[in-house]
């Protein structure tokens, strides 16, 4: 269900799911929660110095149209609203991906997408998928992340506060996320069991830090072997499961003496609080029944000649304690011609 807000007055717009129908049809339909979200809204035209004077400044937020309620259990709140306990937090934590590490993690491309190779599958001359979608002219190695490997790319999520006034100090994770709770040492992957097996997350609590005489941080993720247990159908999103990863405290401080370029390694640029690395296994009983269902076959995406099928999905990955959540959008992709 949802509201509509179209005219300045609060009109509830309540439109029933399949479900809801159903359970009212029995007699025994009852809200007993509900969730609220602001996907519409791009705070971005917030204005500070508009001209008519700082009431002015949200007039452009406040008069965003309000998307009419859907009834798909997947379309209804994307980007959802948190609230906390305490009322004494100056800053919220954010939510990253990693893109500045390049020779270790995977990141999103000029197409936006994470590109998950299937390479179980090979091309005539016995080329696996990663190996054709890293060729020359076509995508780099940081795009690309190889299913089912624990030893090569993963995806680096990062959280902290996305402000480069509070410095990146330990003293500073301290006061504005570890001791109010806003440091997550968990996190839960969402994910389409449809297409995605299992997920791999760290086998031990992932490391990174620097030190005062080392000019590129240390980087240190140990993805554990493919697993299914912890697995859980997601009670939120038909066709997710759920399976928790386990996360932990970056180190990556601003220096006791010189310039502070930890910026150049994080995508965080104030204080930095948890870390979690992801790579996801493919399903091995993918069809081409699938691929025809769910995505597109023979795509000569970058017109070079090189075939692929691939189905696109999205991942969610949500802090334990925080409850803020990152889409990673995947690529599912398999060759099927270079020639």
């Amino acid at each position: 269900m949802a509201f509509l807000d179209n005219s300045g007055d609060i009109i509830l717009d309540a439109v029933l799911t399949d479900v809801g129908r159903r359970r009212m049809a029995q007699g025994n339909f009852k809200i007993t929660k509900f969730a609220l979200g602001d996907d519409e809204i791009d705070y971005g035209t917030y204005n500070k110095d508009h001209p008519s004077g700082s009431a002015y400044a949200d007039l452009e937020i406040l008069q965003t149209p309000v998307l009419e309620a859907f009834t798909q259990v997947n379309a209804t709140i994307n980007y959802g609203l948190v609230s906390y306990s305490r009322n004494d937090l100056l800053y919220l934590p954010t939510i990253a991906m990693n893109s500045k590490m390049v020779d270790k993690v995977a990141t999103t491309g000029s197409l936006n997408v994470i590109w998950l190779a299937d390479d179980s599958k090979s091309d005539s001359l016995s080329q696996k998928t990663s190996q054709v979608l890293v060729g020359a002219g076509r995508t780099e190695s940081q795009y690309v992340l190889q299913s089912g490997v624990i030893t090569d790319r993963y995806v680096l999520v990062e959280t902290g506060i996305n402000n480069a006034e509070i410095a990146p100090t330990a003293a500073n994770q301290s006061s504005y996320l570890t001791n109010v709770g806003l440091a997550d040492r968990q996190f839960m992957v969402g994910f389409d069991s449809r297409f995605i097996e299992n997920v791999l997350g760290p086998s031990g609590k992932p490391s990174f830090t620097n030190a005062d005489s080392q000019k590129t941080p240390q980087l240190q993720v140990g993805l554990g072997s493919s697993k299914r247990a912890g697995r859980a159908a997601s009670r939120g999103i038909q066709n997710y499961a759920e399976t928790p990863v386990v996360a932990s405290l970056s180190q990556l401080f601003k220096p006791a003496s010189g310039d502070d370029d930890t910026t150049s390694f994080s995508n965080i640029a104030g204080v930095r609080g948890s870390l979690t690395a992801l790579n996801f296994s493919i399903r091995p009983d993918l069809t081409t029944t699938d691929y025809t269902k769910y995505g597109r076959l023979n795509q000569d995406v970058w017109g070079d000649g090189k075939l692929f099928d691939y189905i696109d999905t999205i991942v969610y990955v949500k802090g334990i304690s925080t409850n803020i959540t990152l889409q990673l959008p995947l690529r599912i992709t398999r060759v099927v011609s270079t020639s």
